[in-house]
C-alpha cells in the first residue's frame, strides 16, 4: 500500500452533518478542486449529509456509481459502546456503501443521535457545575447534525482560557471515558450491533484507525476479536501523527505503524482502506492528505462487490 501522497481517494471525511466545519457541498467542491476522484462521507453516527454531497457530486459531473468527476461513497462512522471484557474501548466502525434509505438504519440512527444529545446536555451540566462558562444553547446550535465533544470544546475554550490549554486537555481531563465530566450515552450500539446494522443496510464494516484507541490493551487481539463478529476490513492508511494518541510522531514512526496494520490485514485477509479524517478547521489535516490511490480503491470496491 502506498504510504505517501498524493492520494486521489479519501475514505474518511466529516462534514457539518457531524463535527466537520465544511458543508457536504463545500467538501465535494474542495475535492474537485484538488483532483480527488473519490470521497467517502463518514459523519459520526449520521447520514444527514449524504444527499447533499451526492447532489453536489452529480452537479460537478460525478455520481455514486461512476468514476468521472467526484464519486461519493455513502458511508458512516459509528461510535460503539465500551465493552472492557472484550477490549472494545471507544471503538469507531466505518460502514461503506450503505443504503441511506434503509429504514432500520434510519430508525436506529435517530435513537443514536438522541442519545448523543442527551449525553452532551448531561456533560454540559457537569462542566457548568465544575465552574465552566458553557451555554448549552450555543453548543447545540453549533451542531447542525450529531453533537460531539468537539462542539463542546469550541464553545468552552473561548471564555475559559485559564482553565484548559486546548481541546486535547479538555478531552483527556474532562470528556474521556475516565474524565471528570464523562457521562455514558443512554443509547449506544455494541460493536457487534454496529457491524450487523452496517451489513443489514448493504454496507461493509471496517474498523477506523485501529492503532488510535488509548484504552485498548491489545490492538491486534482486538482486531482479531472484531473479525470474529463480522468485521471485514481495517483503515490502514491514517494520519496518526496528527491525531490523539500518536500526535507528533515522526514520519518514520508513522510509516512503521501503518506497515504493522497493513501486514495484519494481509495476515487476516481483511480489506484495507485509508482516509484523512478531514474535519475542516477542527483538525490540522488537509483533504486527501491520507487515503488510497485509485487502483487500490478499485480493488477495495470490487472486493466489496460494489
Amino acid at each position: 500500500m502506498q504510504l505517501t501522497g498524493p492520494f486521489d481517494v479519501d475514505l474518511q471525511v466529516h462534514t457539518t452533518a457531524s463535527d466537520g466545519t465544511c458543508t457536504p457541498t463545500e467538501v465535494v467542491e474542495l475535492a474537485a478542486g484538488k483532483g480527488i476522484r473519490v470521497l467517502a462521507i463518514t459523519d459520526h453516527d449520521s447520514i444527514l449529509g449524504l444527499a447533499e454531497a451526492t447532489a453536489a457530486s452529480v452537479r460537478l459531473g460525478g455520481s455514486t456509481a461512476f468514476t468521472t468527476g467526484v464519486e461519493v461513497v455513502p458511508a458512516i462512522e459509528l461510535s460503539t459502546r465500551d465493552e472492557p471484557d472484550k477490549d472494545f474501548m471507544e471503538l469507531h466502525l466505518l460502514g461503506y456503501f450503505i443504503d441511506p434509505d434503509d429504514p432500520a438504519l434510519n430508525e436506529t440512527l435517530k435513537r443514536v443521535i438522541q442519545g448523543r444529545v442527551d449525553q452532551k446536555r448531561s456533560q454540559i451540566q457537569k462542566l457548568q457545575e465544575l465552574g465552566f462558562d458553557l451555554p448549552e444553547e450555543e453548543v447545540l446550535a453549533l451542531a447542525s447534525g450529531a453533537p460531539s465533544r468537539s462542539h463542546i470544546a469550541e464553545v468552552l475554550l473561548r471564555p475559559n482560557p485559564d482553565r484548559v490549554t486546548g481541546k486535547q486537555q479538555l478531552f483527556d481531563e474532562y470528556l474521556s471515558v475516565h474524565g471528570k465530566a464523562h457521562v455514558p450515552r443512554p443509547f449506544e450500539l455494541s460493536l457487534e450491533e454496529a457491524i450487523q446494522l452496517v451489513v443489514a443496510a448493504g454496507g461493509v464494516p471496517v474498523l477506523s484507525h485501529p492503532a488510535d484507541y488509548p484504552h485498548v490493551r491489545d490492538p491486534v487481539g482486538m482486531v482479531r476479536h472484531a473479525m470474529s463478529l463480522g468485521l471485514r476490513g481495517i483503515e490502514v492508511n491514517y494520519p496518526y501523527d496528527k491525531n490523539r494518541r500518536h500526535f507528533g510522531i515522526s514520519k518514520t514512526e508513522l510509516h512503521a505503524l501503518i506497515r504493522r496494520f497493513d501486514a495484519l490485514a494481509d495476515e487476516l485477509g481483511l480489506l484495507k482502506t485509508g482516509g484523512s479524517d478531514f474535519h475542516g478547521d477542527r483538525k490540522p489535516i488537509e483533504l486527501g492528505e491520507m487515503g488510497l490511490v485509485y487502483d487500490d480503491y478499485l480493488r477495495f470496491k470490487a472486493a466489496c462487490e460494489h
